[in-house]
Formats: C-alpha cells, sequence, structure tokens
C-alpha cells in the first residue's frame, strides 16, 4: 500500500501503537503537525495534547493522550516515542478531573517564566486534554 506508512507509538511502559497508518495529526512544539506516507524526514517535539491517527484498513481513527516526548519521520515510517500516552477508553474521567484541579493549582502558584510554570503550563495542558476526550467518549 503505497499511500500508508509504519507507525509506531512508545511510552517506556509500552509499545502502545505498532499499526499502518495513512495519517497521523500530532501536536508539535510550534504547532499540530500533520504526517502522510513519504513524507520528509524530520525530528521533533511533541507537546502535551491528542495525536490522530487514521489507520491504513479503514477503522475508525483512533485518539490517544500523549505527555509530550519526540516524533521522528521517514517517507516509510513515523515513531513517537511518548513521556506517556493513553488512548481515550483508558482515560479515568474522575481522576484526570482530579488532575486538572492539581495542575491548575500549580499553575496558578507559579512565577511566570520559571522552569516550574513551564513544567505547571504543561500538566495543565495534559490534564485538559485528558479529560476533554476522557468526556467525549
Amino acid at each position: 500500500m503505497a499511500n500508508t506508512y509504519q507507525l509506531d507509538i512508545v511510552t517506556p511502559e509500552r509499545v502502545m501503537l505498532s499499526e499502518l497508518a495513512v495519517e497521523t495529526i500530532a501536536p508539535g512544539t510550534e504547532g499540530y503537525l500533520g504526517i502522510l506516507a513519504g513524507h520528509a524526514p524530520l525530528m521533533t517535539t511533541l507537546e502535551p495534547g491528542e495525536v490522530t491517527v487514521a489507520f491504513a484498513d479503514g477503522r475508525t481513527t483512533s485518539r490517544i493522550v500523549i505527555g509530550g516526548g519526540f516524533m521522528e519521520v521517514s517517507a516509510a515510517k513515523t515513531t513517537i516515542l511518548a513521556d506517556s500516552a493513553e488512548r481515550i477508553d483508558e482515560i479515568d474521567v474522575s481522576r484526570a478531573e482530579l488532575d486538572l484541579e492539581e495542575a491548575r493549582k500549580l499553575l496558578d502558584a507559579a512565577v511566570l517564566g520559571t522552569p516550574e510554570a513551564v513544567a505547571a503550563k504543561r500538566a495543565n495542558v495534559l490534564a485538559e486534554t485528558r479529560v476533554r476526550l476522557g468526556r467525549s467518549r
């Protein structure tokens, strides 16, 4: 299949996904990136957010929350090395809501421009994404 590529999403705990895909959309540092087969080689950092995958076999698109990481792209393969990753069916919405409350407290207490503020912002984005996607099931 010329319009497909191998997609692997890997965390320190597991291989979350290893399948043929036709499109991947991932949260890059400068905005969302769309990847198709034959994409130019690329290595980039990823922010916390939603990864959307359209599979080669026509299944429903998969939506995954990642906690940031790295993505390597070649013409025939894309690898996402994620700090953490959850499919939307794995999200415990109650826990995600508690994490969001905690992340907002950290963000409110953080001093702008500090490493703590950056970490609090990332935690807030991750928690918001988990809550939003967890509720959308």
